[in-house]
């Protein structure tokens, strides 16, 4: 689905019910952002077929999570295209391995037990190695995307979450989600850190914040809902998506 359009650039919804990816077109490119958990694989190979998209030149990852890099490897593999994470998360999404975090971790501990439930989720499902991942720079994103496309790194969510800004849209991973009002993603990592990229976002002042999970936002619809990252309550998945990580 098309979602806009930027000068040069178009913006493609692919997503499914339990993950958003995005495709941008950039003249002659065209780049993923994100692939999806194993569970939806066919119906986002489908979405790309009905918005006439045949061909990809890379694909980008926001984060190594399984609901962001679990179809890395396939759709990497289907368009003959490498896939691209920061230096830090290529090692991770090479072997397709997912860091748990511990019970002692302090979100785990605040959250209680949604942490049992959160831990099934697709974000924490391992999935298959990736054999084409390289490391991103902001040379490789002009390269494709061109000299407005910017890579923004805004961890919180995961040491490796990184976000794209292309003047007045941004696709921003689980750094936020859109659930009847702006919500921190349903794990943090750091919530100073969160708090800090939230901070950076919402100076860009987008139009589109385009997330992995709930509709497209705006900036003024952040601001509105005057919700600070580290004091928001995770806001947890219905069961049938549930059902959906358990069956991947």
């Amino acid at each position: 689905m098309n979602i806009t359009r930027n000068e040069e650039y178009q913006f493609f919804s692919v997503g499914t019910k339990i993950c958003n990816c995005y495709v941008v077109t950039y003249k002659d490119k065209a780049v993923m952002f994100d692939t999806g958990p194993l569970s939806e694989r066919a119906t986002i190979e489908a979405n790309l077929q009905k918005d006439f998209i045949f061909d990809l030149d890379a694909i980008f990852l926001t984060h190594s999570h399984g609901d962001s890099a679990g179809n890395a490897e396939y759709f990497s593999m289907l368009f003959n295209c490498p896939v691209y994470c920061i230096k830090t998360a290529v090692n991770l999404v090479s072997r397709g391995r997912v860091v748990i975090p511990p019970k002692s971790h302090p979100y785990m501990k605040k959250v209680g037990n949604a942490a049992r439930l959160m831990l099934k989720m697709p974000s924490f499902i391992p999935y298959e190695a990736c054999q084409n991942v390289k490391p991103l720079t902001s040379s490789i994103v002009e390269e494709l995307l061109g000299k407005k496309a910017q890579l923004l790194m805004t961890p919180g969510h995961t040491d490796d979450s990184i976000s794209f800004a292309f003047e007045n849209v941004a696709i921003i991973g689980d750094c936020a989600q859109f659930k009847k009002r702006v919500l921190a993603p349903i794990f943090v990592n750091d919530e100073n850190q969160l708090a800090s990229s939230w901070e950076s976002l919402l100076r860009l002042g987008c139009k589109y914040y385009l997330s992995s999970h709930g509709r497209p936002f705006d900036a003024d619809e952040w601001l509105h809902q005057k919700v600070d990252a580290s004091a928001s309550e995770p806001d947890m998945p219905d069961m049938e998506s549930t059902e959906d990580a358990d069956n991947a």
